[in-house]
């Protein structure tokens, strides 16, 4: 190879290692941006309106949904980066699961406290009950005794659900777990079942219907909260700051009158 064949891989070389410099630096940046987002993933079983629920787009809607945008905000300004709360679709019992095998951050889904899932719980963020629904004109009708006219009938509940722990502690009651609150109220509106046991913000989006009746008087007075992984308390703590500041924001009130749900005293 002569002196100018020399020179030339010289330059080939140089410019080589130039662009080697400017695609590391260039990782650097992107490595760095990445590193300032920060993404949560929260697992939801979107059959639960208003909590969440499927609009006719497939996107997931309901005042959960709502209550992470506000989230996603919040945790942005506090923290000096810039979060993303991502859902992920699943059924409800299977969130607890997921949550366990790191699979996703969190669970957002209409959660009340139950001593038997084995969790993280933030502070509450609703007040709800457990109560019972049939179908309009059933013989089984509101009293000051209406859990005696659930004795011994066939009830149905959301599997894993505090309501189905409600709908078992009915004496003698026949329960049916079901995955899907959905199908729930698709055999009580066919005479599957006598009543379905259910959250009170599910029961009025199901009541408003028209084809159900929902018994006055509560079966469990709860609260709703955000779960997390058992040992996950930093990321339980980022989740009640933004509770502290959705609770005292205008928003808060305005969801809950939006999607019928019951505020907590402040």
């Amino acid at each position: 190879m002569g002196r100018k064949g020399e020179k030339n891989m010289k330059k080939v070389l140089k410019l080589m290692l130039a662009l080697v410099m400017t695609c590391a630096v260039a990782g650097c940046s992107s490595s760095s941006k990445n590193d300032a987002d920060v993404t949560i993933t929260i697992g939801t079983s979107p059959d639960y309106a208003p909590y969440e629920s499927l609009n006719k787009k497939g996107e997931i809607v309901g005042f959960d949904v709502d209550m992470a945008k506000l989230f996603e905000g919040y945790l942005s300004d506090m923290e000096g980066k810039t979060y993303s709360l991502e859902f992920k679709q699943m059924d409800f019992d299977n969130i607890v699961t997921q949550i366990q095998g790191d699979q996703i951050d969190l669970g957002i889904s209409g959660f009340t406290y139950s001593e038997d899932r084995v969790v993280e719980w933030s502070d509450p963020y609703l007040g709800t009950q457990q109560v019972a629904v049939v179908t309009k004109g059933s013989a089984i009708t509101s009293n000051d005794q209406f859990e005696d006219q659930l004795v011994g009938k066939k009830l149905a509940a959301q599997t894993g659900a505090t309501g189905e722990q409600a709908a078992k502690e009915v004496e003698n009651a026949d329960v049916v777990s079901m995955k899907n609150v959905q199908d729930i109220f698709n055999g009580l509106a066919s005479n599957q079942y006598d009543a379905a046991i259910v959250d009170l913000g599910v029961a009025k989006q199901y009541v408003s219907g028209g084809n159900f009746t929902q018994l006055d008087g509560s079966l469990m007075d709860e609260k709703n909260y955000v779960i997390a992984k058992k040992g996950n308390t930093k990321m339980i703590k980022l989740m009640n700051k933004c509770i502290k500041k959705f609770l005292a924001s205008k928003d808060y009130d305005k969801l809950c009158k939006k999607y019928d749900l019951s505020p907590l005293e402040k």
